[in-house]
Parts: C-alpha cells; structure tokens; sequence
C-alpha cells in the first residue's frame, strides 16, 4: 500500500480512483498508463507527479462518486464542507426531515444549557461535538430540501 498523508490532494485522489473501481478501471475509463495514475497517488516532495484537472474532470463525469473526496478535499482548503445529496423530489418529506432535524439541534442546545449540564450556559467539548453532528445533519436534510426545490424552480 502506497504512503498516504491524510488531507493531501494525492490522498484525495486515491479515494477518486478507488471509487471509481481502483487504477485498471480508471485506466480503461481514461486512457492513461497505470504508471501516470499511480504517480498521481504518491506524496513525493521530490516529483510533484500528479494528474491533469482535464482528466479528474473526465472520470468524475463517468463515476460521480469519483467526484465526492474530490469535492471534500476543496471544500475543506476553502474552509468549508462538502455533503453528497441524494434528492428524489419529494419535497414534503424532505421538508419533514429539516424540521425533525431542527428540532433536534434544539433538544441539544436546550441540553447543554440546562442545569443538566456539566457547564451550564456553556457547551462541554462533548456537548459541542454532539451539536456539530446536529447541525451537520440539519444542514444536510436542509441542502436536500434546496435541492428538491431547485429541481421544481427548473421544471424537472
């Protein structure tokens, strides 16, 4: 197995090809030697390597979960998330969703503030990571609803 650096765009990368069913799958699918792919994969201070945007390009259009660690990798340098949606149009339940999930960012904040709490009127670090994922969950369920929406403002 090749040294990986979490984070790293060559990190990113490898998740892109083994999504897309590992190096001979992307090979076939892009037409490049399985030694320029295996090169774009290695942290090499030495020989950046690497792999044209053209081509990541290209594979995320045939294999979109190619797209996913991809999309996280730039979110993250842009200080921001990436959460994959999976949107059906059915807009009601997705709208009963973002509510339930809203309600429960409310049960943990409303938690971590009660005299419940180790740290009343404040958050504890495990409080606090119990309303990340809250909220991580809530912004999803909300981009769900968004995009629903957005599909029936274009007429799909």
């Amino acid at each position: 197995m090749r040294r990986e650096r979490p984070g790293s765009i060559q990190s990113a990368v490898s998740k892109a090809f083994t999504s897309a069913g590992k190096l001979e799958c992307v090979r076939d699918d892009l037409g490049v030697s399985i030694g320029m792919l295996s090169n774009a994969t290695d942290f090499n201070e030495k020989s950046a390597g690497g792999i044209g945007v053209n081509h990541l390009h290209r594979l995320c259009r045939i294999h979109s979960a190619s797209a996913v660690p991809l999309a996280q990798h730039f979110a993250h340098l842009a200080l921001g998330e990436f959460i994959p949606l999976n949107v059906d149009g059915a807009v009601g339940a997705d709208m009963s969703e973002l509510m339930s999930e809203f309600a429960d960012v409310l049960r943990t904040h409303a938690a971590a503030m009660s005299d419940k709490s180790r740290k009343p009127n404040d958050y504890t670090q495990r409080e606090a990571l119990d309303a990340i994922k809250e909220v991580d969950e809530m912004l999803a369920a909300g981009a769900r609803v968004r995009a629903a929406l957005a599909e029936k403002a274009r007429g799909v």
